[in-house]
């Protein structure tokens, strides 16, 4: 034993060199088979830094899209807020509830409107669909209902459209308001019309409605009898129009939601309000643009320019909406 004690003193040198050179034998082995395997991409890492990358770059991409899109104005379908809004104004006409109605519409003047829901051809809207744009003012957005009408005593159901101008209240709840003398909000209508998106939904809704006719002779009678579509620029369905010309003594049809003023200016008192569609008699017209009427019994006074002949409003079919009509 103090022999190999003596050996292993005498050569502690030799040995400790020894073992050096080991360690770093092993020491480069090891590197050489970690740079190998990084180079190989069997390490990960550099993938998973790969992956990160290109993920974060895609996800930029979406979210720029998804910005082009909303400033663009493109429809959004079924949105909840809209969707619920025009869900409970429909039901509102379906149970003739003024009170909801005025809510929602503050403009309505409630006795009018309990005679047009009284007289009103349909009985009840169904599969509601609403495709909207966010409008020029804050909180505003520009919304098109399709919805199928059930019109009293027939069973096919009417494919039809309306279009509607909401804003928001203080507390963020949509309403329906009056475009008209908005400038901006006319102007921005009238873009959203023309887009490609609006005049496929029309032409849609104008093709499933002919077919609806042609499916049911009863129907196509009725909607013989009353027509079925004005100018675009709606906010409730449309009524029955009657053939008459654009003289004094006849009846005039709006084209475009407007209100019956006693005299005959943008600062008189409103009296009533006429949906697109409704009908009114003409009984003169002044020289700066309004057209006198009888409002029942009573002389009133509308805009001439939201006012057409039942062959004028028929002329502009090809940006006509759909709907039953809703009054005689």
């Amino acid at each position: 034993m103090d022999g190999i004690k003596e050996w292993i003193s005498d050569n502690l040198r030799y040995i400790l060199l020894g073992v050096a050179i080991v360690l770093v034998l092993v020491v480069a082995v090891l590197g050489v088979r970690t740079i190998t395997n990084f180079a190989k991409g069997d390490g990960g890492t550099q993938k998973e830094s790969q992956t990160e990358a290109t993920t974060t770059v895609n996800t930029d991409v979406i979210v720029e899209t998804e910005s082009q899109s909303a400033s663009t104005g493109n429809l959004v379908q079924n949105d909840a807020k809209v969707l619920t809004m025009m869900t409970a104004y429909y039901t509102a006409r379906t149970n003739k509830d003024t009170e909801t109605l005025k809510k929602l519409d503050p403009s309505i003047d409630t006795a009018q409107e309990q005679a047009n829901l009284d007289s009103s051809y349909v009985e009840s809207y169904s599969n509601i669909k609403t495709y909207s744009a966010a409008g020029p003012a804050e909180g505003s957005c520009v919304v098109y209902v399709c919805y199928d009408g059930k019109v009293k005593d027939i069973n096919t159901l009417v494919p039809s459209l309306t279009q509607f101008y909401l804003k928001t209240d203080e507390s963020g709840s949509y309403y329906i308001a009056d475009p008209a003398g908005d400038t901006q909000a006319e102007q921005f209508i009238e873009e959203m019309r023309k887009s490609t998106e609006v005049q496929q939904l029309i032409d849609t809704v104008a093709k499933n409605c002919e077919s609806a006719e042609n499916s049911d002779p009863v129907l196509k009678d009725f909607m013989d009898k009353y027509g079925n579509s004005q100018e675009e620029n709606s906010d409730s369905e449309t009524n029955a129009v009657s053939d008459t010309g654009n003289e004094n003594g006849t009846e005039m049809v709006a084209i475009e939601p407007c209100n019956i003023r006693a005299e005959g200016n943008t600062e008189a008192e409103i009296v009533g309000s006429l949906y697109v569609g409704d009908t009114i008699m003409k009984t003169g017209e002044t020289d700066d643009g309004w057209t006198q009427v009888d409002l029942n019994g009573q002389t009133a006074y509308i805009k001439s320019e939201l006012l057409a002949t039942p062959e004028e409003a028929a002329a502009q079919n090809e940006a006509d909406y759909f709907a039953p009509p809703t009054a005689e």
